[in-house]
Order: structure tokens, then C-alpha cells, then sequence
């Protein structure tokens, strides 16, 4: 996500991949905000931000730190604003330093682009460094988390904290392992001209996610543990490996243009429904019981809305939602 690919070079199955991550990311974000009972989404959404890392640096290209910077601190900016509009009580000099250091204090999908910026600068400080030494550091990255995760060394050192500390900076821990998987990922795709072997590595993949059931989840803040580090692997290669597949053309133009404005739906649908729900507490009722039919039509409403307002603006301010 927030990649700035042209549509000509767009992989359909990667931006039907990110539609469906964004409705996963809505849908749990629906409960949280209203209060309703889980549905059978939510199991899957633990895969999302994941997934959305490795798709960051899948994508990942060498301009100048300072471009990259801009391009996520913008509307981390512009959405954390409209969050303290929304939220007046919450404004105030300690809760912007929060927001500015966290994103969680409002719109809490924006934790999402600090952890970027983070894993950003990381990247650069490793990127000069000879071949070798970065597969080095990049394992060790996965091995150290993973080992953070399992000793409980990293719940135990932020739960303590005060929310909006522990509910960003503790994953970061847990998401910092999928910046390596991203970028083995683009990696691996330059070298590997036949897509059938992303496929036949996922099938691989398959019996050793079965197992990693079997084996403890650690205590965590939602995306620690190898099942989700295994299983996030295997989607994003079964999604390379099927990357050949043909859609009508009328079919992937319409995933094409979802896919581009799934950064603004995952950045802004918190603060959307929050408005929506002030207007018509009464809504929470109906969500209650139609709650996948809410879901699909609050979702695409989003993407309608976007399209338009990038329409309406003439794409001058696309950067804020795609």
C-alpha cells in the first residue's frame, strides 16, 4: 500500500489482494467502533497490516529518503488533523507530540504510517551494505523478533505503557519482520521468470502453517508468532504464483482503480463511520444485525468517495488518498 505504481505495470491479483485486506481492516475496525459481536472475517485480519508491510516493500523504490518521508508524513499530517477536528476534547500539545510520535491517539489506522516511516529509515541505513551482510542483517531481523516474541520480552517491556505507546510501538517488533519479506520478495520476482515456482513454494508452505497451530501463540499486540509470519509467506507467494491469472478486462480495470484508493479507505474509514455514527447512533442497530451487508456497502461507499473526490480535485491532492 501507497505505492505509486502506473496503471499500465498494476498486478490485478495484488490490487484485488489489497481490496480485501482493506475490507478485513474495516470490518474489525466496525466492531471496535460499535461494540457488535465478531463475525467470521475476523480471524483473517491478523494478516492484513503484514501483508500490507510486505506489499510497502515489495513495491519499494530507491528515491531519495527525504521523497519517501514526505510521501507518508503528508497524510499522516492531513488525516491526524481532520481526527482532532472530529475529536476537539482530545486536542491539546501532549496528544499532537502522541499522534505525531504513535498515530494512535486518533485515527488509530495511522500507526500504520509511523511504523513505515520507521521501517523506512531502517531500510536505508542497511540498503548500501554489501549483498551479503544485508541478508545477515535482514535474517537476523526475523530471527531477533521472532525470539522478542516467543521470550515475551517484547509484551512484557510495552504493556506496561500508556495505550497508544503499546499499541504502536509494540508491534513494531512484530511488523518489523516483514519489511525482509517484502524486499526477498521483489528479489526473488527479478530473478525468477516462472511464476509456478511462487506457486509451488506456498504449496510447501502449506503443512508447515498447518503446524505452526500446534505451537503456542505468544502473548502479543495481534501480529506476533510464526503463524502469522508463516502464513502471510504463503498468501503473498500463492498471490505471485497465480499473478498470471486472467480477469475480463472490464473486471480488472474496475480491481485496478479499487486497488489504487485502498490506502485512502484504510487511512480515513475510522473517522468516516465515527462521523456517520454521531449523525445516527440508531445505525449501530442495524450494523448489529446486517453486519456483512453494512460492510460491503460502507466499504464501496468509501472507494466511491474517493473516487470522486480525486475526480472532483482534478488528482491534485491524490497523494492523500492513494
Amino acid at each position: 500500500m501507497s505505492d505509486n505504481i502506473s496503471s499500465k505495470t498494476r498486478n490485478t491479483l495484488i490490487d484485488l489482494l489489497r481490496i480485501i485486506l482493506t475490507v478485513l481492516v474495516v470490518n474489525v475496525h466496525i466492531r471496535i467502533i460499535t461494540g457488535i459481536k465478531t463475525n467470521f472475517l475476523e480471524s483473517y485480519t491478523w494478516f492484513t497490516v503484514p501483508l500490507f508491510i510486505v506489499l510497502s516493500f515489495y513495491f519499494f523504490n530507491n528515491k531519495p529518503l527525504i521523497t519517501r518521508i514526505k510521501r507518508l508524513f503528508i497524510p499522516l499530517v492531513f488525516w491526524s488533523a481532520a481526527g482532532f477536528i472530529i475529536h476537539p476534547n482530545l486536542l491539546s500539545i501532549k496528544n499532537i507530540f502522541l499522534q505525531t510520535l504513535t498515530g494512535h491517539v486518533v485515527d488509530t489506522p495511522l500507526y500504520y504510517l509511523i511504523l513505515l516511516i520507521w521501517f523506512t529509515i531502517i531500510y536505508r541505513l542497511i540498503y548500501r551494505f554489501p549483498f551479503n551482510l544485508k541478508i545477515f542483517i535482514y535474517s537476523l531481523i526475523i530471527l531477533t523478533a521472532l525470539f522478542l516474541e516467543y521470550s515475551r520480552i517484547n509484551y512484557g517491556f510495552f504493556i506496561p505503557q500508556i495505550e497508544v505507546i503499546k499499541k504502536s510501538y509494540g508491534r513494531f517488533i512484530e511488523l518489523i519482520k516483514y519489511l525482509p519479506i517484502g524486499l526477498m520478495f521483489a528479489y526473488l520476482k527479478k530473478k525468477i521468470d516462472n511464476n509456478n515456482i511462487f506457486l509451488i513454494f506456498s504449496i510447501i508452505l502449506l503443512p508447515i502453517y498447518v503446524s505452526s497451530f500446534f505451537i503456542p501463540q505468544p502473548l502479543d499486540f495481534h501480529f506476533s508468532g510464526l503463524k502469522i509470519l508463516v502464513g502471510s509467506i504463503m498468501i503473498f507467494s500463492l498471490v505471485l504464483g497465480l499473478s498470471n491469472f486472467k480477469f475480463n478486462n472490464k473486471v480488472s480495470r474496475i480491481i485496478n482503480l479499487l486497488g489504487k484508493y485502498s490506502f485512502g479507505v484504510y487511512l480515513s474509514h475510522y473517522l468516516i463511520l465515527e462521523i456517520i455514527l454521531r449523525i445516527n447512533p440508531a445505525l449501530k442497530s442495524f450494523i448489529a444485525l446486517n453486519q456483512i451487508t453494512f460492510l460491503f456497502f460502507y466499504v464501496m461507499s468509501c472507494y466511491i468517495f474517493y473516487l470522486l473526490f480525486d475526480f472532483l480535485t482534478r488528482q491534485k491532492f491524490s497523494y492523500l488518498v492513494r
